[in-house]
């Protein structure tokens, strides 16, 4: 795609639109519904576009077309500032069912093991390896994410689960937040499970592998979207 936009600190953009007589906290045009962004449409038909916070980078876009075309494919040209972990492994969290053993793999390389098996046994050590390695602050983004998907594997296989993604959004553009949906339609928030034992320190596996009820996936759908990864 030609190169209809510039990238521009929010200040600049801020005294930009005042050479249209447009205060920025006050005479936007509209939010996206998505990123809640703040959009300005021009008289010289260009369009400002500042995040919600009102810092870092905005937009300053050529055309209505361009504008669209960032809306429908849900990518703007500005990386989430805040860069988590669900930024940073996007592609794979958006093809796990695929990439089980990459993750496995990536926790053995880290603490040093060679399990080729993926049950409760083993999740455990890695849940105490890595609770571990937090208190030492060597754990890092991907270490989590790892943990998250092979302890939701098999809490997967036990209940017979399936993979879902749940779109949220950054500051721009989507993210993927991991769940297990049971076979009651109900979403099981694995991230935040383990997150949470990670936290507090709670080095029990059972803490985990006893949740079997969510929230209803019909429900959860009216705030943030699901994808099931598998048939």
């Amino acid at each position: 795609m030609e190169k209809n936009y510039l990238i521009k600190d929010v200040l600049e953009l801020v005294d930009y639109l005042k050479l249209f007589n447009k205060d920025a906290f006050e005479d936007f045009d509209y939010q996206l519904p998505t990123n809640y962004c703040f959009v300005f449409n021009l008289d010289n038909d260009k369009i400002v576009v500042i995040p919600n916070n009102f810092s870092g980078l905005g937009l300053l876009i050529e055309n209505q077309k361009t504008l669209d075309l960032f809306i429908k494919n849900e990518k703007f040209p500005i990386e989430n500032p805040e860069q988590d972990l669900y930024d940073l492994e996007i592609s794979k969290i958006k093809n796990i069912p695929n990439e089980i053993n990459y993750y496995q793999l990536h926790l053995n390389l880290i603490l040093n093991f060679k399990f080729t098996e993926l049950n409760k046994e083993v999740i455990s050590i890695y849940l105490k390896k890595i609770i571990g390695r937090t208190i030492k602050k060597l754990t890092t983004d991907k270490d989590i994410v790892a943990l998250i998907i092979v302890i939701g594997e098999v809490l997967r296989r036990e209940i017979n689960g399936k993979w879902v993604i749940e779109k949220w959004f950054g500051t721009y553009n989507p993210k993927f937040k991991p769940r297990i949906l049971n076979m009651n339609s109900e979403l099981i928030f694995i991230d935040d499970l383990v997150w949470s034992t990670i936290k507090w320190k709670v080095s029990d596996i059972e803490e985990i592998l006893r949740v079997r009820e969510g929230i209803a996936l019909k429900e959860r759908n009216k705030h943030h979207p699901s994808q099931i990864l598998e048939s």
